[in-house]
């Protein structure tokens, strides 16, 4: 009963996010399951660590895919390699089992969770009762992300995201995605 209130939560609060919201969430469901691959490690759950890993990576990689490349490419080209940057600390971290690589991608993704924190309280974070709510946010010059950013796309990044599916012993996905939170 409380894994499906807080389902039915967490999803309202994706789909009635404003852009920057959703840049939140994202960071922050990053550096979740981050925190979920060190401590999966420590208890030498391999698989478990990966799955973690994996999400952290395709999360920040929908962040990457969800630059405007077009608003001002030259600071887009910025913001994109400081994620790939991220990307690749997880990628090394995922090969050799290095806490200190995840260490710098929760090192940089901390700093960009506080910016974007920022923007929200600025902008606003809820579609209703938020005037800058339409499909681009156009930061202010003030700001250092100020980036006009595109919602994130639906590259298979979904709620589920937030948390870890929990699934069967046999790997085999469950029937319906239940949050592991």
């Amino acid at each position: 009963m409380q894994s499906t209130v807080r389902q039915n939560y967490l999803q309202a609060e994706v789909q009635t996010a404003t852009p920057q919201k959703l840049r939140l969430l994202l960071i922050e469901a990053a550096i979740k399951n981050i925190h979920r691959t060190k401590k999966a490690w420590e208890d030498e759950r391999f698989e478990a660590g990966f799955e973690s890993l994996s999400l952290a990576q395709d999360i920040v990689a929908e962040l990457l895919s969800s630059l405007d490349k077009e608003s001002n490419p030259e600071l887009v080209g910025k913001i994109a390699s400081i994620y790939v940057y991220i990307f690749r600390c997880l990628s090394e971290g995922g090969m050799t089992h290095d806490p200190l690589k995840l260490e710098d991608a929760l090192r940089v993704l901390n700093s960009e969770r506080e910016t974007w924190r920022l923007v929200c309280e600025k902008f606003g974070s809820s579609v209703n009762g938020n005037t800058g709510s339409s499909a681009r946010l156009d930061l202010s010059t003030d700001s250092p992300s100020k980036v006009l950013v595109s919602p994130p796309k639906s590259s298979g990044i979904s709620t589920a995201s937030f948390g870890r599916p929990k699934e069967s012993p046999s790997g085999a996905s469950s029937g319906g995605m239940s949050w592991d939170g």
